[in-house]
């Protein structure tokens, strides 16, 4: 980073946040999409994203994934994948 550029700005926020800014675009197109199309679709759209969030957390490092680094990596990771394992499965029942 050059000595002349704040790390208070908006864009420095965004930089170190990119995992969460490029998520919560994703919801609102999950959300829209689940209120038009379906909500199956749309539940195992959020599962998937869930699942990728949860590679991201696990390979990359805790400066790169920002807020999304809350406790430990493996609790993270794992708090993720059954999460992502919850919704896939509930998505797809028959009846709910």
């Amino acid at each position: 980073m050059r000595a002349d550029r704040s790390p208070f700005t908006v864009g420095a926020a965004c930089r170190r946040q990119w995992v969460l800014v490029l998520s919560v675009p994703a919801v609102v197109a999950i959300t829209v999409l689940g209120t038009t199309v379906g909500a199956p679709l749309a539940g195992q759209l959020l599962a998937a994203l869930l699942g990728v969030l949860a590679l991201l957390r696990a390979v990359l490092p805790v400066q790169a994934v920002g807020a999304l680094a809350v406790r430990t990596r493996m609790i993270d990771v794992g708090v993720l994948v059954l999460l992502a394992i919850g919704l896939a499965v509930l998505s797809v029942a028959p009846n709910l």
